[in-house]
């Protein structure tokens, strides 16, 4: 079974790049909301949830399957016939991507076209070498790399705004530029271009990886109706403005993001290294499972108050109105992230049937509870038809764990304490002074240590072992 000394420091690797690439972008909130606009802002927000559908659909999820199939070979010479079929199918993908674009470009009339169209480019490009350099053990090249690339489009970004003026168009050009140098990086440290070899042509792999992506892409077009299409619901029945304002509320949702997508990256590194295993699969996702839930409600928990102090440092008041949509939408967050975690272990199972079944009826609840409640709730109908449907596809997840592997077993009543507390510590940050949310993160943050009271006994009488 997987070594818990390597999760950890895979763990931390993705700790390091994600804190820096996350925080760095966090802090150009004051920048963004004081120049751009709300309809920039949701502009580019639209964009961009257009995009997170459109390139993971049409390359297939290509890369998912060339990582999950590296770990199939040991020696060089498999592993560069996984990525040479992989880059066969990304080819074709690109190639079609381009000549979309252009049809759709010439049919109606898109702002930044041409810098939308290479930040689809790069996005693609970014998802293939990642999966690339973390399948093949890369992981401090793949965190360096992106730590690089977020400097970059940070700095590019505070440079075009503030020195040649320029507003949206700066948003994608940052971009494209971090996420070029991104791949020229991973290049040199993965060299895949070496792998083009026309004598590993090998039809029945690529079939294989095929059949494993496709599924995966299907979820993929499931899971944007369960998270994008709010952004795109919100434009169109709300406006541009209410967009950029649903976006700005989405940025402190990184919080969660950072601490939860070291360990979900370093996860799914484990869980698809020991795909072809069966010894203790019960007990490994049961714990995992519990820490992962468990760790993400409390982040949630801790999170929300926090904002109420850093809010009115960090946004313009033309943002204001995001204040009363961060509290759920931060929840929805933490358990969307789990709903991920969970389905790292279906890819590592070649089940990606179930993913797909999972996240369409999980779909369809929140596109369901939206439209149902958006005249009514405005912005909140996007949070609560997101916290719904992800609810909904944990338990659908579970379920199917379950068959799988009977044994696993979910702490149920601590996750019901959890969810119960996010009701008062939610109408804190809502309704009460600083002072009284400060102490709430105490509280909160006391508990947590508490729960996790045997683990970290455990882990001091480690410590206390090897100092002996």
């Amino acid at each position: 079974m997987i070594s818990v000394k390597r999760f950890l420091q895979s763990a931390g690797t993705y700790f390091l790049g994600n804190v820096m690439t996350r925080l760095i972008s966090f802090f150009l909130l004051p920048i963004y909301t004081k120049f751009l606009l709300p309809e920039d802002m949701g502009y580019f927000d639209v964009s961009t949830s257009y995009l997170n559908i459109i390139v993971p659909v049409i390359c297939l999820e290509v890369w998912a399957a060339m990582m999950r199939f590296l770990y199939d070979y040991e020696d060089r010479a498999g592993k560069e016939k996984v990525v040479f079929n992989g880059f066969v199918i990304f080819s074709a993908s690109v190639l079609l991507y381009v000549f979309g674009f252009v049809a759709v470009g010439i049919i109606t009339s898109l702002r930044c076209a041409f810098f939308v169209c290479l930040y689809g480019i790069g996005l693609m490009l970014q998802n293939v070498y990642s999966y690339l350099a973390r399948g093949m053990g890369h992981n401090r090249a793949f965190a360096v790399s992106g730590i690089v690339s977020s400097l970059i489009n940070s700095v590019s970004n505070i440079v075009m705004i503030l020195v040649f003026g320029l507003r949206l168009e700066s948003l994608y050009l940052a971009m494209i530029l971090g996420l070029f140098v991104q791949f020229c990086m991973l290049e040199a440290k993965v060299h895949a271009l070496k792998a083009i070899k026309p004598r590993y042509f090998d039809a029945a792999l690529m079939r294989s990886m095929l059949r494993f992506g496709l599924p995966l892409c299907l979820n993929t077009a499931c899971y944007w109706f369960l998270s994008g299409y709010n952004k795109i619901a919100v434009s169109a029945t709300l406006g541009l403005s209410d967009s950029g304002i649903y976006a700005a509320a989405g940025k402190f949702t990184m919080m969660v993001a950072i601490f939860a997508n070291c360990f979900s990256l370093a996860w799914q590194e484990m869980v698809y290294s020991v795909g072809n295993e069966k010894e203790n699969k019960a007990r490994l996702y049961s714990t995992a499972c519990n820490w992962c839930l468990t760790l993400l409600l409390f982040a949630s928990l801790l999170i929300v108050p926090a904002v109420k102090v850093v809010f009115p440092l960090l946004i313009n008041e033309q943002y204001a109105a995001a204040y009363h949509v961060v509290p759920l939408y931060m929840f929805a967050t933490a358990i969307s992230t789990f709903s991920g975690f969970l389905g790292n272990i279906f890819g590592a199972e070649k089940k990606t049937g179930s993913l797909f079944y999972t996240t369409l009826i999980a779909a369809a609840v929140n596109v369901f509870c939206f439209h149902l409640l958006v005249g009514t709730l405005g912005l909140q109908a996007a949070n609560v038809g997101l916290a719904a449907g992800f609810a909904l596809n944990i338990v659908l997840r579970i379920f199917e764990l379950k068959k799988l592997y009977p044994d696993v077993r979910i702490l149920y009543k601590r996750v019901l304490i959890l969810l119960a507390l996010h009701v008062p510590v939610f109408y804190i940050y809502d309704t009460q002074p600083l002072w009284v949310n400060l102490v709430t993160i105490v509280c909160v943050g006391l508990l947590m240590l508490y729960s996790f009271r045997g683990e970290i006994g455990d882990l001091l009488k480690k410590l206390k072992g090897k100092k002996a």
